[in-house]
């Protein structure tokens, strides 16, 4: 293992604190007019012209830059094909997360006519199940049982907290009621895969101190 492939794996891990961080952080010195658990979307931190605008954005574009590296990381050590689309659909998954910080909300005032935030978040929402799904059904034939079950766990969290989330609204008429929490378990479970999945390139880097270079 050379250095470049043992700082990609760590890029996995720091990224993960980074975007997480930065957005639980926000939650917490948000304004009641700029954001609530209740009547908010966690988008709402990263609108333009909030005091959350920087930390909100900054947060997720940083850490979906250290994102890319580290899947990087795991496609040059993806075992089969399965896992390779997997991390292909990881790959995605952080583009999208860059692009909610780049497309923030209202990013029309400041440039583009077209908004793309909304794009931006199905990108990251609807496409991290699959990549979890589909990795560990990589990880299965390749025999690592551990690796596979929290894969396709926590992609399962995803449409689990979704459904949850509609099942609460009860016919409620503002639909919006919520969604954060929605969004934030979603976050929470896109970004514990990518801790996951970074530990266990590390410690299998770790155990085969002698394997190939990449």
């Amino acid at each position: 293992m050379t250095e470049r492939t043992s700082l990609a794996t760590y890029c996995g891990i720091a990224g993960t604190i980074v975007s997480l961080g930065t957005i639980t952080v926000a939650t917490i010195v948000a304004s009641p007019e700029t954001f609530t658990w209740q009547g908010h979307a966690l988008s709402d931190m990263g609108r333009y012209g909030t005091p959350t605008f920087p930390l909100f954005n900054g947060g997720l574009i940083v850490g979906g830059l250290l994102g890319l590296p580290f899947a990087w990381r795991c496609w040059i050590t993806s075992r089969n094909a399965l896992e390779r689309v997997g991390v292909g659909l990881l790959a995605t998954a952080v583009v999208g997360q860059i692009g909610v910080g780049l497309f923030f909300l209202e990013h029309t005032a400041v440039y583009l006519e077209t908004s793309l935030h909304g794009i931006a978040a199905l990108t990251v929402f609807g496409v991290a199940p699959f990549a979890g799904w589909i990795y560990g059904s990589g990880a299965a034939m390749a025999g690592d049982g551990r690796l596979a079950i929290a894969s396709v766990g926590l992609g399962t969290v995803h449409p689990l907290v979704w459904f949850g989330w509609l099942l609460s609204l009860g016919g409620a008429a503002e639909t919006g009621a919520w969604f954060a929490v929605a969004e934030f378990g979603a976050a929470v479970a896109f970004g514990g895969w990518i801790l996951v999945l970074a530990i266990t390139v590390r410690d299998r880097d770790d155990s085969e101190p002698d394997g190939p270079n990449r």
